[in-house]
């Protein structure tokens, strides 16, 4: 919602905690908990847990970022782009 307001500097700071989130599940080993994010009704929320779950379960995780990216809004953009670099392998998840 920050992204959205324009809000840049608490964006920045929310993304260094979702990262730091994402960091200490992996190291728990279980990063497959985001997938259960997938049905909120918050855009960005989305895809985080998308992108989150790319490598856990691929397939699922690409048909919510396609759905998404038919947004209108910023975060239809970022995951149009986010879809981009996972199909290219350039999409570094920590």
């Amino acid at each position: 919602m920050a992204l959205t307001k324009g809000d840049f500097k608490k964006a920045n700071k929310l993304h260094k905690k979702i990262q730091a989130l994402y960091i200490k599940a992996r190291e728990c080993n279980q990063v497959d908990l985001f997938s259960e994010l997938l049905g909120e009704s918050d855009e960005n929320v989305r895809l985080w847990a998308a992108t989150f779950s790319l490598k856990v379960f691929p397939d699922t995780a690409e048909k919510a970022l396609k759905n998404l990216s038919n947004s209108t809004s910023i975060t239809g953009l970022s995951t149009k782009t986010t879809l981009d670099l996972w199909k290219q392998g350039n999409l570094n998840l920590l």
